[in-house]
């Protein structure tokens, strides 16, 4: 294996990682405005089940329009 084909997988791997650590950021920031809608609109039994439940949340998130 030549030292370009390292290096290329380990900046491919560098990239992918970064890509998954900003996939997170964005969902937690979107759960997070879920959350705040729903405790601000004094909806906290929904927030209790979109905390657990994917299909519920995605629901929600399609109500609220929070993309």
């Amino acid at each position: 294996m030549f030292l370009t084909e390292y290096d290329e997988k380990k900046v491919l791997e560098m990239e992918r990682e970064e890509g998954r650590l900003e996939g997170r950021a964005e969902g937690e920031s979107r759960l997070g405005s879920l959350i705040n809608s729903l405790i601000r609109s004094g909806r906290n039994d929904d927030a209790l089940r979109a905390s657990t439940d994917a299909g519920y949340r995605k629901q929600l998130y399609q109500e609220l329009n929070i993309q």
